[in-house]
């Protein structure tokens, strides 16, 4: 009985110490608290800490007190706290929420400022060719392609195009917005037309039309007028090759670049020394793949090219890395830069032969020549099978050299796409026959022709979408 009596008196002073300690804890606790809020609230924190940020609403709160933040904040003095810590929670959570927004708009800057740095140049000296370089940008954009457009043409055409930048994102602004109405209106047709007769939705077109508002009526498109007549002006080539230029500015960010007439050639590349890599592309042709990460990280040369044909360095797909001072060495050590582009393939020969960065032909350059024959049989640097069927997933860039080889060695000339009246005219390439590896038959292979003609075809197609007809033969 004693030993029950000792044992219960020990239990109870444990359970009474336990308690004691206990209770102090949480006291202990509680001035912590205390001690943080006040030292917290007497510190100066940058008005986008969150702890500031629920300061300053504390102090807005007090100050407009409304019915439901009284009856919080005062009937229920208990709650104040675990109302507050939410709210707390909340704010943070905005601001991080606001830091991710703040960082991926930053990072999204510097994705711009960096394809900014590079560019695809495209170069005409005659009217006729401002078509083919226009058309070289719509496949940009129809690529994705996010790096700058730079076209380069005689000063001495006087286009007389000067915008301000106000006046050219203004004409972009209407662009987008009359293409957006186009592309609803399309589609409403679509749907009208199975409820509705034609006449009725021709009709109801005309009244829209009639109704568009004046903004919408205008055509940014249009270059603005000349300040003064010039020689050419009579032309209506120029007129035509006018146009084209505004229309790449406006609607495919293109930056005009008028040069002294002997200076329109790709080696000026080497003097644009804002932009960290230049590619220049022959026209006409077809862009088959994007091509800006090869700009961003391709290694450092001052002139990287695949070889032509007849083993020197071609000039039709010719990638530059600017350097101050660059070009003045060229000129003086090269002489005077040979427009046509046998001479400009000569002077890229004397001069980076040792020095150029070679690209392989495959996939980077491909000549509609090309289809006429196997450019393996000329011991290029091509794929290891010439298989006509790979060249539209896999090639990058296909020029329109306009002409073939024959058997006897010599150059024929082969009508451009837009020269062309027909498709069925007898100059696409002939079909083959060949021996199926299968059973040893032999068959008629057409797969040359038919990927020609899709290119011809297509090429005529969007030349006419993107220039319209004053160009057409």
């Amino acid at each position: 009985m004693k030993g029950r009596i000792g044992l219960r008196i020990t239990s109870s002073i444990l359970f009474l110490f336990s308690l004691i300690l206990f209770l102090s804890g949480c006291i202990l606790q509680r001035q912590s608290m205390h001690t943080l809020e006040r030292y917290y609230d007497t510190m100066p924190l940058p008005e986008t800490h969150p702890l500031a940020m629920e300061k300053k609403r504390r102090k807005i709160q007090a100050e407009n007190p409304t019915p439901s933040s009284g009856s919080q904040s005062y009937g229920h003095g208990g709650n104040q706290r675990v109302l507050s810590t939410s709210q707390r929670q909340r704010a943070v959570q905005d601001l991080k929420w606001e830091q991710r927004q703040q960082l991926l708009e930053m990072e999204l800057q510097r994705e711009k400022e960096r394809y900014r740095t590079v560019g695809y140049v495209q170069l005409v000296d005659e009217f006729v060719d401002v078509c083919s370089a226009v058309v070289t940008f719509s496949d940009l954009d129809r690529l994705g392609s996010e790096a700058s457009r730079i076209l380069v043409y005689p000063e001495s055409w006087d286009m007389q195009l000067e915008i301000s930048e106000s006046q050219q994102k203004q004409a972009q602004k209407i662009l987008a917005t009359q293409e957006k109405t186009l592309n609803n209106r399309r589609k409403q047709k679509g749907i009208d037309k199975k409820n509705k007769k034609k006449k009725k939705n021709k009709k109801q077109g005309e009244e829209e039309g009639a109704n568009l508002p004046h903004e919408e009526a205008t055509n940014p498109l249009d270059p603005p007028p000349l300040l003064h007549q010039t020689s050419s002006d009579k032309s209506p080539q120029y007129h035509t090759a006018r146009r084209l230029l505004h229309l790449a500015r406006i609607k495919h960010s293109a930056i005009l670049l008028p040069m002294p007439d002997d200076m329109v050639t790709p080696l000026v590349m080497l003097n644009m020394t804002n932009y960290k890599r230049l590619l220049y592309l022959r026209h006409p042709s077809v862009i088959m793949k994007n091509m800006d990460e090869m700009l961003l990280h391709s290694p450092s040369a001052s002139v990287s090219t695949p070889r032509n044909k007849d083993g020197g360095l071609s000039s039709n797909f010719l990638m530059v890395t600017p350097e101050a001072g660059e070009l003045e060495y060229v000129m003086k050590k090269g002489g005077v830069i040979a427009k046509d582009f046998g001479g400009l393939g000569k002077v890229l020969e004397r001069m980076y032969a040792a020095t150029a960065m070679i690209l392989p032909r495959w996939p980077y350059e491909i000549f509609t020549s090309d289809f006429f024959d196997s450019p393996v049989q000329k011991g290029g640097d091509r794929a290891p099978a010439w298989l006509p069927s790979k060249v539209l997933a896999e090639v990058y860039y296909i020029f329109f050299d306009g002409g073939k080889n024959t058997k006897n060695g010599e150059w024929e000339t082969v009508p451009q796409p837009w020269k062309l009246k027909s498709l069925e005219e007898d100059v696409a390439p002939k079909c083959q026959l060949v021996q199926d590896l299968g059973n040893g038959e032999e068959r008629w292979d057409c797969t040359a022709r038919n990927v020609w003609r899709t290119l011809y075809d297509g090429y005529r197609q969007r030349r006419m979408e993107v220039c319209g007809l004053d160009l057409e033969a």
